[in-house]
């Protein structure tokens, strides 16, 4: 690996991820996600490279069809004599690009983060030394074409059985709430409407639903009272996320049947401690549920 990060195991340096050819909204939106790995406790952390950086990028996102963002990569790698970083690339649906690790326009925060973590662990995995990274990478640029890849890593990396459904309308709250999932190896998948979280729900069984009040369509209140009267997930954790907390919007959860509160932007002690409690809580009668063979809608 590139001299700025020789020890990644432990996340004791942050990863400098360089990106070419990605519109100014995505670039934005890359840079938002990655200061947020800075500060959650994560394996891995990562930071935007840029030119005033004396280290080198670790891995690239790169959009192959973007000639003028191919020759930039080329030039950087020439000026500084370095070996090819490893590669994401990201390109449109229905194309096909080299190598093994891919994203589609348009980016999607928590599946960039996944990839970005599984080519860490690769790289991880090939310390000590330069000369692995770039036979590595040497191997990913001539591989052979394949169709591209739309899931993220699989669950099984977190090596645990719980599983999290996300129901916000924000792009960065969602992101924020995966974080912390993934640093306490919790899975999670994501709605961006009570509407789409109720036809998640009918085909997947959650330990713990993260929701928030202030949605399009139906409000928090509305969903979480539509959870309740499904036996199957009546006693399934659901914790209300909220930009304010008085007591009439606890009166209102309570009413609905929300199991706690979050109040908007989550705290990373108070979060852990929230979910704790709420996974021990909710555990037994869950997986009991799911030993007798239920799931909702069947």
């Amino acid at each position: 690996m590139n001299s700025h990060s020789m020890a990644l195991s432990g996340a004791s340096k942050k990863v400098l991820i360089g990106v070419f050819g990605l519109s100014d909204y995505e670039l934005r939106l890359v840079r938002s996600v990655l200061s947020l790995t800075m500060a959650s406790g994560r394996r891995h952390s990562y930071a935007l490279f840029d030119a005033t950086h004396t280290a080198d990028p670790d891995i690239v996102i790169l959009d192959p069809d973007n000639m003028q963002a191919r020759a930039a990569l080329q030039t950087l790698i020439e000026s500084r004599n370095i070996p090819e970083p490893a590669t994401v690339f990201i390109s449109n649906a229905g194309q096909t690009t080299p190598g093994k690790h891919h994203l589609l326009h348009p980016l999607v925060p928590t599946k960039m983060l996944a990839l970005l973590d599984q080519v860490a662990d690769e790289l991880d995995r090939v310390m000590p030394g330069a000369a692995a990274v770039a036979t590595d990478a040497a191997s990913t640029s001539s591989s052979v074409v394949q169709p591209l890849m739309q899931r993220t890593a699989p669950a099984s990396v977190l090596q645990t059985g719980h599983r999290a459904l996300i129901i916000d309308d924000s792009p960065t709250a969602r992101i924020k709430i995966d974080l912390e999932l993934r640093a306490m190896k919790i899975a999670s998948d994501c709605a961006e409407t009570g509407e789409q979280a109720l036809q998640m729900l009918e085909k997947k069984a959650y330990d713990i639903i993260f929701l928030d009040i202030v949605m399009p369509g139906a409000d928090g209140y509305e969903i979480c009272k539509i959870i309740r009267r499904h036996p199957q997930t009546k006693r399934t954790p659901v914790v209300m996320l909220t930009s304010k907390s008085s007591p009439f919007d606890r009166i209102r959860g309570s009413l609905s049947g929300c199991s706690s509160y979050l109040t908007k932007p989550v705290e990373h002690l108070k979060f852990r401690a929230v979910v704790e409690k709420s996974l021990t809580a909710g555990d037994l009668p869950f997986a009991m549920e799911k030993a007798s063979g239920l799931a909702m809608g069947t």
